[in-house]
């Protein structure tokens, strides 16, 4: 067929994706008691525990059937949020089949489920006991990727930098001065309590310097990301955030971090501290359900301390 694209298929035989099964699922998180919950559904004919999916009906999106499935399957009526992982895998016919998997915010409404044929009973289990519960290997990656989504993010803005009327090379090039070298140092100082898995930066000079510091106290490489970029779209930045497993810590510039925490704030994020971006302050984006829930101004660290006592 005209337009046909050939994948690896099992064992790495080519396969058009023309021929590949469609199919969309949903992790819903909950919290209770402060125990991170997520739902599973047992099908009595594979005896298995899975996340609520199912195969695209014609020319259905993948993210309506993902959403359908999930209220099929589980009575949970929601919204789509961050895309997860997928899967692929042969399927009992022999047919290779892809799932893509999004995080769901539920509405708010008791589901109604009715047990069926297909799924016989639904449970909400500690994600822990999830990840040992869930009969496929493939699910646990999934689980893996939305409890990622409950770690804070923080958006750091790049210290105190050489200004551009002194610069005479490349905007990208500015390095820190003095004082933006001691902020960097406080950063460290101020993230001692707060666990990282990641650092990301735009490109800027200026902003790798910045939590360079950070990255080398941790043990941690500081990977550069153009969506962080000064010009990048506020809905370009805002998706890859609300997407980016943590916790994190990002540095940006002035062009983008007020634009990322207003949106958040529209969206119901509520704000402790006032709206301010101050060079080497941070905001501290909390997350839960998968979702923001809280967002904290931090001020930037004393840049009159000292690098070494």
């Amino acid at each position: 067929m005209a337009g046909d694209v050939a994948v690896a298929g099992e064992e790495g035989a080519p396969v058009l994706v023309s021929d590949v099964v469609r199919a969309a699922g949903g992790v819903i998180l909950r919290r209770r008691d402060g125990v991170l919950e997520t739902l599973l559904v047992h099908r009595p004919k594979y005896d298995d525990l899975t996340f609520p999916k199912g195969k695209a009906l014609g020319e259905e999106s993948d993210e309506d059937t993902a959403l359908r499935e999930v209220e099929e399957e589980t009575g949970v009526r929601g919204e789509l949020g961050p895309e997860l992982v997928s899967t692929s895998y042969v399927d009992p016919q022999g047919r290779p089949k892809r799932v893509r998997y999004w995080l769901i915010r539920p509405d708010g409404l008791a589901p109604a489920f009715e047990p069926d044929h297909e799924i016989d009973r639904v449970l909400w289990l500690d994600v822990g006991d999830a990840a040992k519960s869930l009969s496929y290997e493939r699910d646990r990656a999934v689980l893996d990727a939305a409890t990622g989504l409950t770690e804070p993010l923080y958006l750091i803005r790049h210290a105190k930098a050489w200004s551009k009327e002194h610069w005479q090379h490349g905007d990208d090039l500015r390095p820190l001065t003095t004082k933006g070298a001691r902020q960097a140092e406080g950063i460290v100082a101020a993230f001692a309590d707060r666990p990282l898995a990641a650092i990301l930066s735009s490109p800027t000079v200026r902003c790798v310097r910045t939590v360079e510091p950070l990255a080398r106290q941790r043990g941690l490489e500081v990977r550069t990301v153009e969506w962080l970029a000064a010009d990048t779209p506020a809905t370009v930045a805002r998706a890859a955030v609300l997407s980016l497993p943590g916790p994190a810590a990002l540095c940006s510039h002035r062009e983008v971090i007020p634009d990322l925490v207003r949106g958040l704030a529209a969206d119901g994020m509520p704000l402790e501290g006032p709206p301010a971006w101050k060079k080497g302050s941070t905001w501290a984006i909390e997350r839960d359900e998968g979702f923001p829930s809280r967002g904290r101004y931090l001020p930037p660290p004393r840049d009159r301390v000292p690098l070494e006592d």
